[in-house]
């Protein structure tokens, strides 16, 4: 009976322990997603940028269309908030941009909703790229 109840007690620290794991797994590769996407934005690479966004939100071809003739000045995260089952986060994020033809810098603050996506293994961003004025 107690080689039964350590047993149990095992498998499940074990089980914990897996799911800890796997938390930690999906977190760092929320950090390398994240340094990619804010490098690909800060060089205004957004053909690089799009790639992140969930396809089921928005084509490849309309994510480039919203960056047409867009040059981003700065990129900043202001706030982040972590799902406590560490599949979503939402960020607020600040850029400053200007238009190639126009040179007047602008700011505009909105939030992104990023979601790990088990079946692939990684981060996609749920919201698409803000309309720039």
């Amino acid at each position: 009976m107690n080689i039964l109840r350590i047993a149990a007690a095992f498998l499940l620290l074990l089980t914990m322990g897996c799911a800890a794991i796997s938390e930690q797994a999906k977190m760092e590769e929320y950090g390398r997603t994240m340094d990619s996407y804010e490098t690909a934005m800060r060089l205004s690479d957004f053909n690089a940028a799009c790639q992140y966004v969930d396809p089921s939100e928005m084509g490849r071809k309309d994510c480039l269309k919203r960056y047409e003739n867009l040059k981003i000045v700065s990129y900043d995260v202001l706030g982040v908030n972590v799902a406590e089952d560490k599949q979503e986060v939402t960020q607020t994020i600040e850029v400053e941009y200007y238009f190639l033809d126009r040179y007047v810098v602008k700011k505009i603050q909105y939030e992104q909703s990023w979601r790990y996506k088990e079946a692939l293994e990684k981060w996609m961003l749920q919201t698409a790229p803000p309309f720039f004025e």
